[in-house]
């Protein structure tokens, strides 16, 4: 089982993601506690060096904090693709599953199962297995989009909420979908797809799916 200290290097590294830094409000959101606990963990971790806490509340990594966060992801994510790949899993399993078995320390069953597995580009959520990283400038949170653009649907956060948003509304990576507006009042983006369906987007779970923008 993970320790405390892995829990909030993903939800750091979740919450941060294309941004280079988060809050203690969405942190307590991905990790389902207080914010009061939040604070006085992230506390623990800017002893040690491994988060920077810095003016108005904005967390963000050191470089040791995200070389450790880095590694613990990779070794996530390629549970993911094996659970994915090899077992056929179903989506809204894979996540946590691939969470609890990634509890290991040995670089020699990384790698080995990495190698049986092809090394893997993507888990099925579109994110990068052998190369995580905090920044991508090719993609963009889906909540960026503005009226009339069209954009790829490329990622979203394996959280099992999200994941089961996304199935039920029926996003899928991959296929292209066209910004029609967004109705601030209820806080939803409406998208349509090449064959004419449309969908109803939050944009509170919009902030953990990722485009591409097409011209």
């Amino acid at each position: 089982m993970h320790n405390v200290a892995d829990n909030y290097l993903r939800a750091i590294f979740e919450g941060s993601y294309l941004t280079g830094k988060t809050s203690n409000k969405r942190l307590a959101g991905l990790l389902g506690v207080s914010p009061a606990t939040t604070t006085e963990q992230v506390k623990k971790m800017c002893q040690k060096g491994i988060v920077i806490s810095q003016r108005y509340g904005a967390i963000s990594f050191s470089k040791e904090g995200e070389r450790q966060a880095i590694q613990l992801i990779k070794k996530f994510r390629l549970c993911e693709a094996w659970l994915d790949n090899e077992l056929n899993l179903p989506l809204e399993q894979i996540a946590s599953q691939a969470w609890k078995l990634a509890n290991f320390d040995s670089q020699l069953m990384y790698d080995q199962l990495n190698e049986q597995l092809n090394y893997p580009r993507k888990t099925p959520f579109g994110t990068d297995v052998q190369e995580p990283r905090l920044f991508n400038e090719s993609i963009h949170s889906l909540n960026s989009l503005k009226p009339q653009q069209k954009c790829k649907l490329a990622e979203y956060l394996d959280n099992s909420k999200v994941i089961g948003y996304v199935q039920q509304i029926g996003l899928k990576i991959g296929y292209g979908y066209f910004a029609e507006k967004v109705d601030r009042d209820f806080d939803i983006l409406f998208l349509s797809s090449k064959e004419g369906q449309q969908q109803m987007v939050s944009r509170k779970v919009g902030k953990y799916i990722y485009v591409r923008v097409l011209e």
